[in-house]
């Protein structure tokens, strides 16, 4: 089970690296809207299977094989958004970290409820809209801080 569950958390991972290379230097709306279609689609890939993993992570070492793989999707996160055409504004560290607790919280809820095919497609967009929200808020912050520093020196 152990080997399975790395196997899966490690196929949502490379997917994660992989959209987030594919997207560098792009704007923050569409890493952010790439990078949550990529990772419900691995994530919703075999939902029968996620949920079965979810259900025995915690008998097989889930937590630290969970943690490691999270590191790589956070590193992989960090290093698209510090590429990104409009300035992020605060440090990417905690902002990858946001985004990937709310993949991964609106994923498990999917998986958890039963109905992943209904719930499916509004919950995807929903998220998009919080993620995109919260990352221009953080290019927002850049910017009004770009003002006040010119303002400040006049």
């Amino acid at each position: 089970m152990q080997a399975v569950l790395r196997r899966h958390l490690g196929a949502v991972t490379e997917t994660v690296e992989r959209v987030c290379e594919e997207q560098r230097g792009g704007t923050l709306r569409e890493m952010v809207t790439a990078l949550i279609d990529a990772f419900l689609a691995a994530k919703m890939k075999d939902p029968k299977t996620s949920v079965a993993l979810y259900a025995v992570s915690s008998d097989v070492d889930g937590v630290r094989i969970g943690q490691q793989m999270g590191v790589r999707s956070n590193r992989a996160i960090v290093r698209m958004l510090e590429s990104a055409s409009d300035p992020l504004g605060t440090d990417p560290e905690p902002v990858a970290s946001v985004l990937q607790g709310a993949m991964v919280g609106v994923s498990r809820r999917m998986l958890e409820s039963g109905a992943q095919e209904k719930q499916f497609e509004g919950l995807r967009r929903e998220l998009i809209v919080m993620a995109c929200a919260y990352v221009e808020a953080c290019s927002a912050q850049a910017r009004d801080q770009g003002v006040t520093a010119r303002d400040g020196m006049s």
